[in-house]
């Protein structure tokens, strides 16, 4: 089974979590410190709570991050690029997200963040310090 049909099998907020881990790294990438905003609690709820209105803020500066990484060096920008296209694959086909989460797709949504932020960690160990 492909990557692709595993994504279609996930749900909206848990996609949307994994895409805010995206974010997070990209953001790290071109120099935001790890412990950067986005990882943090008070970010994540708030993410989590209103989609609709922190993910497209963020999906906003994505290219400022982007550029920043490639200035830090070759391997940054190949990894931006890589976790770039991976925020592009994120984004709902109708282009918007929900105004609001219930507790349980909250918790997708916190799931998925922690999935793809490990993904990453993992991939790019080294160019995340």
């Amino acid at each position: 089974m492909s990557d692709e049909n595993e994504g279609e099998k996930e749900s909206p907020a848990y996609r949307s979590g994994r895409l805010w881990g995206a974010l997070h790294t990209l953001r790290v990438l071109g120099g935001v410190p790890m412990k950067g905003k986005l990882a943090a609690d008070s970010r994540i709820r708030m993410a989590e709570r209103q989609p609709g209105l922190h993910i497209p803020r963020q999906l906003n500066k994505a290219t400022k991050h982007l550029v920043a990484a490639r200035r830090r060096g070759a391997r940054h920008g190949k990894a931006a690029d890589e976790v770039l296209k991976a925020v592009l694959d994120s984004i709902p086909g109708d282009g918007g997200f929900p105004q609001t989460y219930d507790a349980a797709q909250r918790k997708e949504f916190r799931d998925g963040f922690r999935a793809q932020k490990g993904t990453y960690a993992a991939a790019y160990r080294a160019l995340l310090r």
